[in-house]
């Protein structure tokens, strides 16, 4: 029993000189954090390209006191006891400063990952200094008893730096979407002030009097959008248009989804708009995608969303993968609320389909094939897989039968909305 006695006194005195030794080297390491800081914001500047390209001062008055304050928390955990159970506020309050510079690295432009280079090169040349201490170097148990603890410090505290960062990030995500909505909907409401729409507009970097034009996708089967399908079909508009100027928005609104689409009056832009949208159609045959005339200012965009619904309401029946302009719808709402919609058809389509019938010809199918072509003879042709001159002499007999000459400008347009007044 007295030899076990002698043990534990052994044991005693072997843990109270362990601690006495820890207490030293905190002693040596508090004299030396200012030296310690310079070195660590020094490795910063030469090791992480993020933080060497921050304006000037970033580094000495941010980065620099935040290692300082690293290593104050490093050394008071040096004696903690991790056996027990810590209390948690003295943990948080010890880890708040940390949490709030990762906050401020996001803010200044931080990559993540360059944040946790930071705190692992921290650890790093912390430890160099601590074997470089003369408590260590004559004490090799007291050096393996210490990187344990600056281990599990440099893991709590990036634990606690990538929480804080990506709370902040998922935040403002989440305002950027609250405000991506609120502006949609003021926009879309008309109603708004001017003072809103400039303040909501500068946040997404949209000229207020810029020529914009709204591209609307709405399912065919309106209740049967699923707030998942609705997110997935954002993300494929947002794959396929690409405006070339800056101001784009797109978000989710009730069952659609409503991009604002910046455009100039250059007809390139215009035929790549439709190319774009024409494609998205095809990706996405269960939704119907209507296009508004473009307006100019971000005032107008209710009544271009209006015009991007009615291209829509006027093919609701239709099964063409394609997109529907209101520029061609509007061809059909004149037409349908014409007084003359019954004369056109009596006097331009039922004559060709009646020559159609009685001499298995396709004078109706060439005169759509025309319009179509841009009134095109060699285009025409080609769709047709004719010659040109078996077009020409089909139009000739167009003219013979409706008294509309296919050549002439004023013929030629009554031709064309009689194709629409067909049924």
């Amino acid at each position: 029993m007295a030899e076990q006695s002698g043990d534990d006194a052994r044991s005693d005195l072997d843990e109270a000189a362990l601690q006495q030794m820890t207490n030293e080297l905190i002693d040596h390491l508090h004299r030396r954090a200012h030296q310690i800081g310079e070195l660590i914001a020094q490795r910063y500047r030469e090791s992480i390209v993020e933080y060497r390209s921050l304006p000037d001062g970033f580094i000495d008055q941010d980065v620099a006191p935040t290692a300082r304050a690293n290593l104050e928390a490093m050394l008071a955990s040096l004696t903690d006891d991790h056996d027990a159970v810590s209390d948690q506020d003295e943990t948080a309050a010890r880890y708040a400063p940390f949490r709030d510079s990762a906050v401020r690295r996001f803010h200044q432009g931080v990559p993540v990952q360059a944040l946790l280079h930071a705190y692992r090169l921290w650890g790093h040349t912390v430890w160099e200094q601590v074997r470089q201490a003369p408590q260590i170097r004559n004490n090799p148990e007291l050096g393996l008893v210490v990187a344990g603890k600056i281990m599990r410090h440099v893991d709590l505290v990036s634990t606690a730096v990538a929480q804080a960062y990506l709370e902040e990030a998922s935040g403002v995500i989440r305002d950027r979407e609250v405000v991506r909505r609120d502006l949609l909907e003021a926009l879309i409401s008309g109603n708004p002030s001017q003072e809103r729409i400039d303040r909501l507009s500068q946040y997404f970097g949209l000229p207020t009097t810029a020529r914009y034009t709204v591209v609307l996708v709405r399912s065919r089967q309106l209740s049967q959008s699923s707030p998942e399908s609705l997110r997935k079909t954002l993300g494929t508009v947002r794959d396929h248009l690409h405006p070339t100027e800056t101001g784009f928005l797109t978000g989710v609104r009730d069952e659609e989804v409503v991009a604002i689409y910046p455009l100039h009056q250059a007809s390139s832009q215009h035929e790549m708009l439709r190319a774009q949208a024409d494609a998205l159609a095809a990706e996405l045959p269960r939704y119907l995608v209507g296009v508004s005339r473009t307006h100019t200012g971000l005032a107008t965009v209710s009544s271009a969303y209006s015009e991007a619904q009615d291209a829509i309401t006027s093919t609701q029946v239709t099964a063409e993968k394609r997109a529907h302009f209101y520029a061609d719808a509007m061809l059909d709402h004149i037409v349908e609320s014409s007084p003359f919609k019954s004369v056109l058809y009596e006097e331009v389509i039922e004559p060709l389909e009646q020559y159609d019938r009685d001499h298995r010809a396709d004078l109706l199918v060439t005169l759509r094939a025309y319009c179509a072509s841009g009134f095109n003879l060699s285009v025409t042709a080609k769709v047709l897989i004719v010659q040109p001159n078996t077009v020409r002499y089909r139009l000739k007999r167009i003219h013979e039968l409706t008294g509309q000459d296919p050549f002439v400008s004023n013929n030629l347009i009554l031709l064309a909305l009689a194709l629409r007044a067909a049924p």
